[in-house]
């Protein structure tokens, strides 16, 4: 076959030929494999190790026809958008091999448009249910030389590489990442980050793109600070004390205080600091138990409060029975004085007359609790 010959002749003589190996061929292309980014220019030198009788590219964009006596030839294109682009280096010699071709490897990549993170389903995440986080890789090539990194704060928590897909183009993908929140995942910070790796040729170091941060938000029931009983001894003489039941949650915890049996209403102390604090004054012992609630749970809180005993081993004076006129009783009433330490229990008082209990009505005033009935 005549290399010379016209260009469609040595093109049926290329398609016809057996390629000598690659080992064998006296063809040198430099450099063997060109890493381009989509749009850009590229080019390569095909080199005849031995005298030739032609040389030319085969290729769907930048062919070179068979010429004649050049020992090298370059293939170029200034703008280079073909995804199946397989450029051929062929030349034809008087010995054996007669005609041998090798082809140039290209590797034409584009950025992606987007990097984006998001959970499948959207929206707040609930504690130990399990969710798609998603990193959407919009128009990427080739997806065979991507990796995928998740970030939380700002640490690779995993890492995950397509290194069997295969791509002839632009494509999306979306790596998935199964996590199962729990309370610590609220507020956390995520993201994906996308790393191209394009070999030595490529751009150095690997390029990477990075998705915006997307915050967490978990809800979950209501957890004590500190669950545990608490013991709370008043010293004698004090008024006021404070029971602090502090509990984070996500909705934030609504709180409700339970009191001793036997409290009296006029007595029940108020809730303060969104009801997180609860003032006694005066000061009753018992139990009181702080409930934290949200749509998902109840956290409970007890406080056992105990009062010091004073140097009296019961708490009450010796009644006084006097004339008097006091506020809110009628003219010429009985007036029992009853001494009553602050913190201790209201005493049961029946007052007996012939035999007969009479009815009676209690004003309380500070340390005592006055006692009265019509004469």
């Amino acid at each position: 076959m005549d290399w010379t010959a016209p260009r469609h002749c040595a093109f049926m003589a290329l398609c016809l030929l057996r390629t000598a190996a690659a080992a064998d061929c006296p063809i040198v292309i430099d450099p063997p494999t060109v890493v381009v980014r989509y749009g850009d220019p590229s080019s390569a030198n095909c080199t005849a190790t031995r005298t030739t009788r032609g040389m030319g590219w085969e290729a769907s964009v930048g062919s070179i026809d068979m010429q004649t006596g050049p020992q090298s030839l370059v293939w170029s294109v200034s703008n280079l958008t073909d995804w199946a682009v397989e450029p051929k280096c062929y030349a034809n010699f008087d010995t054996e091999p007669k005609q041998c071709l090798k082809k140039l490897n290209i590797l034409l990549y584009k950025y992606p448009d987007s990097v984006s993170i998001s959970y499948n389903p959207a929206g707040a995440l609930e504690e130990g249910m399990p969710y798609v986080q998603q990193c959407e890789v919009q128009s990427i090539a080739p997806a065979q030389n991507l990796s995928v990194n998740w970030y939380r704060f700002g640490v690779v928590i995993h890492r995950e590489t397509f290194s069997t897909a295969s791509s002839t183009g632009p494509v999306t993908v979306y790596p998935n990442l199964v996590i199962t929140p729990n309370r610590t995942d609220d507020g956390a910070q995520y993201s994906c980050e996308i790393e191209m790796n394009l070999g030595p040729g490529g751009p150095q170091p690997n390029p990477v793109i990075k998705s915006k941060i997307i915050v967490t938000t978990v809800l979950y029931k209501p957890v004590l600070k500190d669950p545990h009983v608490e013991h709370v001894l008043v010293k004698h003489g004090v008024e006021d004390e404070y029971l602090t039941c502090s509990a984070s949650g996500n909705p934030a915890p609504r709180y409700e205080w339970k009191f001793p049996p036997g409290l009296p209403n006029d007595q029940q102390p108020q809730s303060e600091e969104r009801g997180t604090q609860l003032h006694l004054s005066p000061v009753f012992p018992g139990e009181y138990v702080c409930n934290a609630t949200n749509s998902y749970g109840t956290a409970s809180k007890t406080f056992v409060v105990s009062v010091e005993e004073g140097k009296f081993k019961s708490p009450v004076f010796p009644p006084q029975l006097f004339w008097t006129q006091f506020w809110g009783a009628p003219s010429s009433a009985f007036v029992l004085l009853f001494r009553v330490l602050k913190s201790c229990l209201q005493p049961t008082i029946r007052i007996l007359h012939k035999a007969s209990i009479l009815p009676y009505q209690v004003a309380p005033l500070h340390h005592s609790i006055h006692l009265w009935f019509v004469k």
